[in-house]
């Protein structure tokens, strides 16, 4: 089995464990797919369906797995499926540069032409959105991650212009930003970071011009954490609302998929919503360091548990309140999570994080410790981050 096998194998069973999670049921089998429908909870009118490969070396697998995560973070949010969607792009056809292709509308593009000014704003603003991107994804802001991103970004071409109100491509190229390793890390290609990019301005689009979500609302916030840190939110802000055009088409030519979003006429309303929104998650996302706290995990989740993408909830105290801590383990830690868990035994977290409304989340993990429930000591045994 090659390694491409392997990833849409391992894809394949990631997406299944979350809709047997999730209560979906599996309804019948046609030709290389399995159908699953939504579960009742949901409120889903109709039949809502989505679909796996049932031999995930056949043809077509890769785009039905794509097509599944998409399905899923229409209704579970990025916060939830977000990773599934990106690790959906990284198994799709990785024989062609991926693309991203802008269509401005307006009167001032009808005959091909852009003022200039905007079109240095769009370039400009494009490129700092995938480098932001690019380090966002890749985690620790180190001096090698920025680095990698910036070379990442360098490498990206701006092609020929063509027919059309106006229309730009970028071209990404094909490119591995971190190595998958022995401790489960996996691999981070260039193809995850578009994927990743064209969803954050796929959510401001849906999410905040259109449907005009509310911004406290625990899935907005859950997918903008996903998506965002501060400077990427004001890089993709400026991106879609920043060019004076009254309306902008975003594609994302990906192997044989072509994805695309709008911004939808943009109103003065509109833009004036995309800037508070960018006020509002900037509070939201500022960190605050050195956060500890000791409580009882309640929940635990893990699409690879030999991964560093486990994710399990605390309820802790802080005062004299009880507050839901979120965090995201590495492999080691997460077993003794699960230990801990089974024993129903106290953990300490520590680590650097956002204050939300309804819950803490700790973007990163600096310490990890198996507490004594019944003395309140804390073993000596401790798993810092990324050991």
């Amino acid at each position: 089995m090659t390694n491409d096998d392997q990833d849409v194998l391992s894809l394949t069973l990631g997406l299944k464990s979350f809709l047997d999670e999730a209560g979906w049921q599996e309804i019948r089998r046609v030709r290389n797919a399995v159908l699953y429908a939504a579960p009742a909870s949901l409120g889903i009118e109709g039949n809502y369906t989505v679909a796996l490969p049932q031999d995930t070396s056949a043809p077509g697998a890769a785009r039905l797995l794509h097509g599944c995560a998409n399905a899923l973070v229409d209704v579970y949010g990025y916060g939830s499926v977000g990773d599934l969607l990106n690790r959906a792009a990284a198994v799709t056809d990785q024989t062609v540069p991926t693309r991203i292709v802008t269509r401005f509308i307006d009167d001032a593009t009808r005959y091909g032409a852009i003022p200039l000014a905007e079109l240095v704003a769009f370039v400009t603003n494009m490129q700092d959105g995938l480098y932001r991107c690019a380090r966002f994804k890749m985690g620790a802001d180190t001096k090698e991650s920025n680095t990698t991103a910036q070379h990442f970004v360098r490498q990206c071409r701006f092609l020929q212009t063509a027919e059309g109100s106006f229309v730009a491509k970028v071209e990404v190229p094909i490119t591995v930003l971190k190595k998958a390793d022995s401790s489960g890390r996996q691999a981070l290609t260039s193809t995850e970071i578009c994927s990743s990019f064209f969803s954050a301005i796929h959510f401001i689009n849906r999410n905040i011009l259109e449907y005009e979500d509310a911004f406290d609302a625990p899935d907005t916030l859950s997918s903008a954490i996903a998506l965002f840190d501060v400077e990427l939110l004001e890089s993709i802000t400026r991106l879609v609302v920043g060019p004076q055009m009254e309306s902008i088409e975003f594609f994302m030519e990906m192997g044989t998929e072509l994805l695309n979003s709008s911004t939808g006429f943009l109103s003065p309303v509109k833009r004036k919503r995309a800037h508070e929104f960018l006020q509002f998650i900037t509070k939201q996302l500022l960190c605050e360091n050195n956060l500890e706290f000791i409580g009882k995990i309640v929940a635990l989740r893990s699409l690879h548990p030999r991964g560093n993408k486990n994710t399990i909830r605390v309820v802790a105290r802080s005062g004299r309140d009880k507050v839901t801590v979120l965090a995201t383990l590495s492999n080691e830690q997460y077993q003794r999570a699960v230990l801990a868990y089974g024993k129903e035994r106290d953990v300490c977290l520590r680590g650097h994080g956002s204050r939300l409304k309804t819950q803490i989340r700790l973007t990163e993990v600096t310490g990890f410790e198996d507490c004594d429930p019944g003395h309140g000591t804390q073993q000596r045994a401790v798993i810092a981050s990324g050991s």
